[in-house]
């Protein structure tokens, strides 16, 4: 008994002088990489728009989360029937809509046996006010789903430089769909193909391209390189003895790594960084998330409370002087 705790406060105490070593002194290359890829640092990325305080994936968490000044928007993407770009993260339309009532027979169906006329019948808003009647507002009834160009219109009538990200959706049912966002994305001026690489300093990273396959974002690098790619991490992907096989896997693929947030640990950022990778940790919401994060260097925040990251972020420069003093 004895030798067997002796064992355990052992690994404990390395464990410790291991993670106390990181919180000490971490890697601090994540601005330097952000910085060669035109990306703010640390970068705030609004969650499906300000989705804590309107309808995820519509019209006003999209205006609100550009208001608040986060630095892109985040919309996962999906294609209807009849080939249009839709913003939407569920692949039914269950959760977010009255689908019941309008197509009571098409509940479960996937939402890319839908025509883009079809999606239009339905209300993407009232679901909000029902399960948060004290942020409930009657200008969300009734809203629509939008499409890609519509995303990118959002921000180009604000004055601010908001990006977008796009988190693409259920590969297997769309192919080619790289080909078809970049169409747009060319149509509406917000990418060109240029001769020098990503880190070229006549543009600004404007487009983020995220997912959780690979091969979709190796399709994108060769057709888009100029475009950052991020590969997600899911809880089912991730443990400690894959994290190497990750990187290995993600060098010269991607620009970067969107992990779940406890797996943010700070030797997983420092490993990441020495293959020129940032890290960005998802879905981050509460201030002792953000100062834990913000001390071991993660290069932003996936978040649906783009105003308690921005707020955090402002006084942080505040924060760490009184630290210093």
């Amino acid at each position: 008994m004895k030798i067997v705790l002796f064992i355990i406060i052992f690994v404990l105490l390395i464990l410790g002088i291991y993670f106390g070593y990181y919180l000490i002194n971490p890697s601090q290359k994540g601005k330097t990489i952000l910085d060669n890829l035109n990306i703010p640092h640390p970068t705030v990325i609004a969650h499906r728009g300000a989705s804590t305080i309107a309808p995820e994936s519509t019209r006003p968490a999209y205006i609100k989360a550009v208001q608040l000044g986060a630095d892109y928007i985040e919309a996962d993407i999906h294609r209807t029937s009849d080939g249009k770009i839709v913003v939407i993260h569920d692949s039914t339309l269950k959760r977010t809509s009255d689908i019941e009532n309008i197509y009571p027979d098409r509940v479960n169906k996937h939402i890319s046996n839908f025509t883009y006329e079809e999606l239009l019948k339905l209300d993407f808003g009232s679901w909000f006010n029902k399960k948060y009647p004290k942020k409930a507002d009657e200008s969300f009834i009734g809203l629509d789903i939008i499409r890609l160009e519509e995303l990118i219109e959002i921000v180009e009538q604000s004055k601010k430089s908001t990006g977008i990200v796009l988190d693409i959706k259920d590969i297997r049912y769309y192919p080619n769909i790289e080909d078809d966002i970049i169409k747009i994305l060319k149509k509406k001026g917000w990418y060109k193909d240029y001769e020098d690489n990503i880190d070229s300093s006549d543009h600004t990273s404007k487009v983020l391209i995220f997912s959780f396959n690979l091969n979709t974002l190796k399709n994108f690098k060769d057709l888009a390189p100029n475009i950052p790619r991020v590969l997600l991490l899911s809880n089912n992907m991730m443990d400690w003895q894959k994290w190497d096989r990750w990187l290995e896997a993600a060098d010269g693929n991607v620009n970067g790594l969107g992990i779940k947030g406890f797996i943010s640990w700070p030797w997983h950022v420092a490993a990441a960084h020495k293959r020129d990778l940032f890290v960005y940790p998802y879905v981050i919401n509460e201030i002792w998330q953000l100062q834990i994060l913000a001390q071991i260097e993660t290069s932003g925040y996936i978040t649906n409370r783009p105003h308690r990251v921005v707020e955090f972020l402002e006084k942080l420069p505040t924060l760490i002087e009184l630290e210093i003093e």
